[in-house]
């Protein structure tokens, strides 16, 4: 089969799939949690933070992780709202935008 589709989504590297099994079946705790399971799985996202923040050359607290399409357009849009407010400009986003969840925040 030949998928076209990758701007919907796309396979995940089997490196990946195996770095990530751990926490799909053991380590799945809440990190926003207290207990050891959820402490764990923080300790491993703050892990991968550093490690996304060396590869792209910036600090750990500048990387953010989303859920989905969705929360990221979002967050987005939302950083160049606040951004330019903060510069005492107006902003907006165009009603015909491409994406749906960007004209129906959630």
């Amino acid at each position: 089969m030949i998928y076209m589709d990758h701007s919907a989504t796309t396979p995940v590297d089997p490196r990946v799939v195996e770095a990530m099994a751990p926490y799909w079946t053991e380590f799945f705790g809440n990190p926003s949690s207290v207990y050891g399971l959820g402490r764990r799985s923080a300790a491993a996202m703050e892990d991968a933070r550093r490690k996304v923040a060396g590869a792209l050359n910036c600090q750990p607290a500048e990387v953010v992780f989303t859920s989905c399409g969705t929360e990221s357009d979002n967050l987005a849009i939302r950083g160049v709202a606040l951004a330019a407010a903060a510069k005492g400009r107006a902003w907006s986003i165009p009603a015909q935008s491409r994406r749906r969840s960007a004209r129906t925040p959630r």
